[in-house]
């Protein structure tokens, strides 16, 4: 009976590995409709190192923005707070003095200002 069992775990274990090695359900991913999936190309690993980088540049561009409003979106809380209104446009806020300056436009970038709301964004400038 030792013997018996010894057998089986090894016939089970050379099949175990004979199915790990032959990449049994290592085929092609399906989608859900039955179809087979396409890679993205931009799973790509030889790509991956300019994706990443890529993808930093873009984040970068985003906290720039983001931080570039912070002390609007803070003045015009203050204002809204103080006031019961939103100030008709932004230079409202520095001649009230809730902001020292109005931030500069960046790069390819328009300042949006919605004063029924007081909602503040960078939008991108159209090429003309």
């Amino acid at each position: 009976m030792n013997r018996r069992g010894s057998v089986r775990e090894w016939v089970f274990g050379v099949c175990l590995a004979g199915w790990v090695i032959a990449g049994v359900g290592c085929g092609r991913p399906e989608s859900k409709d039955g179809r087979e999936a396409v890679a993205k190309p931009e799973s790509n690993p030889l790509s991956a190192p300019v994706d990443y980088l890529g993808a930093t540049a873009a984040g970068k561009k985003t906290a720039e923005r983001a931080v570039s409003l912070a002390p609007v979106l803070a003045a015009l809380q203050q204002f809204h707070a103080a006031e019961d209104r939103y100030p008709a446009r932004l230079q409202e806020l520095v001649e009230a003095g809730f902001l020292a300056r109005v931030p500069e436009a960046l790069p390819g970038q328009s300042l949006a200002y919605n004063p029924s709301d007081g909602s503040v964004r960078w939008i991108p400038v159209s090429a003309r």
